[in-house]
């Protein structure tokens, strides 16, 4: 298995856009580039001998990532020329490719991939009930969807889904069941995964109205898994915690044949 933090890219800028894996990073942004890592980590769990679609592939490590577990071959899209130049350059591999691509707007053949990987693009362009469909446009039959986003009831507390959220490079978020309902119209979802719990004891209005009604607030009664830094956990595993970000593992639905 490729060791991917071996392999930096130290003459890139991190803007905050697009992760990239050099010194800088490390020792800055260490949860950042983890949160990202361990997304592409279950992906590798489902490209064996598969043709995978990187939407929005930033500097290219994901798309490497994959093609080291042994998928059959890796497009990598990104609509950053600078960055697909780097990703051609650091992660160039014969079974990889990189190229120029709108995730709305990506001019390839119906039902070309086996699995779909979208992590942390569909927050960033102007609707994302439209890339969801052209996702899965581009899946075989039964094939693999993998989306993450912000969840905004963490990230955005309060904000409606049409006002700005503070990262500027956002257009908007979802919140899980917002998400979860859009998928749903193409997808079934196979499993939930939230990263970066916050546990809702702390947040500011759950204290209020806890001790508004004479309840402790102080912690939560629920027994949760130990959650080790910033790894996936199912968020049927947890009660009384919410994720930063949500990552789901969809399965593009079967068109059900017309009735005779």
């Amino acid at each position: 298995m490729l060791e991917i933090l071996d392999t930096e890219q130290n003459d890139v800028l991190f803007t905050g856009e697009r992760v990239v894996i050099n010194d800088v990073v490390k020792k800055n942004y260490g949860d950042v580039l983890e949160e990202h890592l361990n997304r592409y980590r279950l992906a590798q769990k489902y490209v064996k001998d598969k043709r995978v679609l990187d939407a929005a592939c930033g500097a290219g490590y994901g798309s490497k990532m994959l093609q080291a577990s042994r998928a059959s071959h890796v497009l990598g899209v990104d609509i950053d020329e600078a960055s697909l130049s780097n990703a051609r350059k650091t992660y160039g591999h014969d079974q990889i490719d990189y190229a120029y691509g709108n995730v709305n707007k990506l001019e390839l053949e119906d039902k070309s991939f086996d699995v779909v990987v979208s992590f942390e693009t569909i927050e960033h362009i102007d609707d994302g009930s439209v890339w969801i469909k052209e996702s899965s446009r581009l899946l075989k039959d039964d094939g693999i969807f993998i989306v993450s986003t912000p969840n905004r009831s963490i990230a955005n507390p309060s904000a409606y889904f049409v006002e700005q959220p503070r990262n500027h490079y956002h257009k908007y978020e979802y919140t899980i069941v917002e998400l979860a309902g859009e998928l749903l119209k193409e997808y079934d979802i196979l499993e939930l995964y939230g990263q970066t719990f916050t546990t809702d004891y702390v947040a500011f209005h759950t204290q209020i109205i806890r001790k508004s009604r004479n309840l402790g607030a102080a912690s939560t009664p629920y027994t949760n898994p130990v959650i080790s830094g910033y790894e996936l956990v199912a968020l049927g595993e947890v009660k009384d915690m919410n994720p930063l970000y949500v990552v789901a593992v969809c399965r593009k639905k079967r068109v059900a044949p017309m009735d005779k």
